[in-house]
């Protein structure tokens, strides 16, 4: 049997006061728990991404200046191989490595005569082989090259890759008879071709 409507509505009434409801500033404050804790979380997950990229740029960045220390450390200047435009533009040290009586001398004059630099003469330390022996490093392989030509006979090139002054040590030997002609030194340089650097040459300038 139903109970009076007015019964039902009593007890309704009753169970709305018992009803615990959360205070406004309560709600608030869970409110703002949760938006922190979504902000931690936002933080957290950028500073990952923050610190990920950090390491990639530097290493980006470090990686060039590794190679530059690198390059630097390198004890062989850029190698010249282009011809020079002028005979005064090749500096001579004429060297007596066995040559004939005489010939050193007269040869160096020659030379000037020709137009070459001839900065110095004297006794090679070590006995040329055939002709001559021409010893020069990396700045000088272009000069070294049309000297060689200069030269008739049996000629020795001996490169350096550690030197670094532009110079060609001329070591006249035991073979040596005497400077080539105008048409003899064309033709040496026909047969040549291009001066061509060494395998230790790191940087190589022609023009």
């Amino acid at each position: 049997m139903s109970r009076p409507v007015e019964d039902q509505l009593r007890e309704l009434s009753d169970d709305v006061q018992n009803l615990h409801v959360l205070p406004a500033a309560a709600v608030r404050a869970r409110g703002r728990r949760r938006g922190r804790q979504q902000m931690a979380a936002l933080a957290v997950a950028g500073a990952v991404i923050a610190t990920t990229a950090g390491i990639t740029v530097t290493r980006s960045l470090e990686s060039p200046t590794a190679n530059q220390s690198a390059d630097r450390s390198s004890p062989l200047a850029a190698c010249v191989v282009a011809l020079p435009d002028s005979p005064d533009a090749v500096r001579i040290r004429v060297l007596d490595g066995g040559a004939p009586a005489g010939l050193p001398g007269t040869t160096a004059a020659e030379l000037r005569a020709r137009s070459f630099t001839v900065v110095a003469t004297g006794t090679s330390n070590d006995p040329a082989v055939g002709a001559a022996t021409l010893s020069y490093g990396p700045t000088a392989i272009g000069a070294a090259n049309l000297l060689r030509a200069v030269v008739q006979g049996q000629v020795t090139m001996r490169f350096d890759p550690e030197r670094h002054d532009d110079t060609v040590d001329l070591a006249l030997g035991p073979a040596f008879t005497r400077l080539t002609t105008t048409t003899e030194l064309n033709q040496n340089l026909a047969a040549a071709g291009e001066p061509t650097a060494p395998p230790q040459c790191p940087t190589v300038v022609s023009r």
